[in-house]
């Protein structure tokens, strides 16, 4: 039984020492990322009583900096409002280039008032957007 367990310990280091996507093509990365990101959104949200709708991603090759990048959005819907979540991710690294969650009725789901909206290609180097199409704008830069 000791040496099971002194197994898996050395199982489980080695997972966490490498990185899961390690070696593997932007497209497959991106698949995989997105399909986590839907997975534990799906979880978070439900504890909540909401529910994950319009789950939709694109990958970028070689974007900014030869990174590939991950464009997730999707939608929450949760007692009487939407919650429209975006974000621009590394798929290796899942490292978070830009982010916007805006809010609206679900009677109105196109007049979402913005919570939260900046980029940066830096921790410490946030920008702040206003709205949903300036996200755009700056996403579109990131991903050329």
């Amino acid at each position: 039984m000791t040496k099971f367990v002194s197994v898996l310990a050395l199982a489980c280091f080695a997972a966490l020492a490498t990185p899961a996507l390690a070696g593997t093509s932007c497209s497959a990365a991106a698949e995989a990322s997105a399909k986590n990101y839907e997975h534990e959104q799906g979880i978070i949200w439900g504890k909540m009583g909401g529910t994950i709708r319009d789950f939709k991603h694109t990958e970028h090759e070689k974007a900014w900096d030869s990174k590939c990048l991950l464009d997730v959005s999707f939608k929450i819907a949760h007692q009487d409002e939407i919650v429209t979540t975006r974000f621009l991710v590394d798929a290796f690294q899942r490292k978070i280039y830009a982010t916007y969650y805006g809010v609206a009725k679900k009677s109105n789901e196109d007049q979402a008032r913005v919570l939260t909206c900046n980029y940066g290609f830096a921790y410490n180097e946030a920008s702040y957007c206003t709205d949903e199409a300036e996200y755009d704008s700056v996403v579109a830069t990131m991903v050329k």
